[in-house]
């Protein structure tokens, strides 16, 4: 699901391109779709944008300049103000482990298994405990990154996809950092495939990681 700045009129336009729903706010967060219409308390936004991503929207459109700030310092990327069809080339992707599986599994009708790894935050790192961590990337650069390493993974034999997502901004212990998916024929063409990404992910991709203790932070 891709995320953009926008009004009512921004919304109408969008749903031309996709599925898509609007969220504003008032004293809570007004919600609407085609589909729906709720309000929300504005804590509870960015699951909003998880359950909203797993039901297929394509697009969000926020019209709230304090919640666009509070996701921007979040998330870690900077979400652009929708000015017709050239803005959705660089609107950020917000992807969830079901969108990223299901985008995995398209067009994969010879195959049968799907291989998944989920990294999160731990709590402890040796004797310290960790408050949060923090992603910055060369944005740049990233999405190239990602497709390479996404290309090299669909080299392997009986492999017919592979996707992954990283998350960047500010995470807590407990949160999800990246997801990958690898579709392959058979269960055991995916496994060797799964931890070459989880390496090339680790070496290959622009991404840093500031790690916050009670005591001090450092950057890996």
């Amino acid at each position: 699901m891709r995320l953009l700045i926008g009004d009512r009129k921004a919304y109408e336009e969008l749903k031309k391109f996709g599925k898509t729903i609007f969220i504003e706010k008032a004293d809570d967060l007004n919600i609407e779709s085609e589909d729906l219409r709720m309000s929300a308390k504005s804590e509870l936004l960015e699951k909003l944008l998880e359950c909203f991503a797993d039901l297929g929207y394509e697009y969000s459109v926020i019209n709230s300049a304090g919640e666009i700030s509070r996701i921007e310092e979040k998330f870690g990327f900077k979400i652009p103000v929708f000015e017709g069809a050239k803005t959705l080339q660089t609107a950020p992707d917000f992807e969830t482990l079901k969108t990223v599986v299901e985008k995995a599994k398209k067009n994969a009708e010879k195959c049968g298994a799907v291989g998944v790894f989920v990294g999160f935050v731990r709590k402890f790192e040796g004797y310290k405990t960790v408050e949060r961590l923090e992603y910055e990337a060369f944005n740049e650069i990233l999405f190239e990154k990602i497709s390479e390493v996404e290309n090299k993974i669909r080299s392997f034999p009986g492999i017919a996809n592979a996707k992954l997502y990283h998350k960047l901004g500010k995470l807590m212990p407990g949160e999800d950092i990246v997801y990958i998916a690898v579709v392959g024929e058979h269960r055991k063409d995916i496994w060797a495939p799964l931890i070459n990404a989880v390496e090339l992910m680790k070496t290959e991709l622009p991404i840093w990681k500031k790690e916050i203790y009670k005591d001090g932070e450092r950057w890996v």
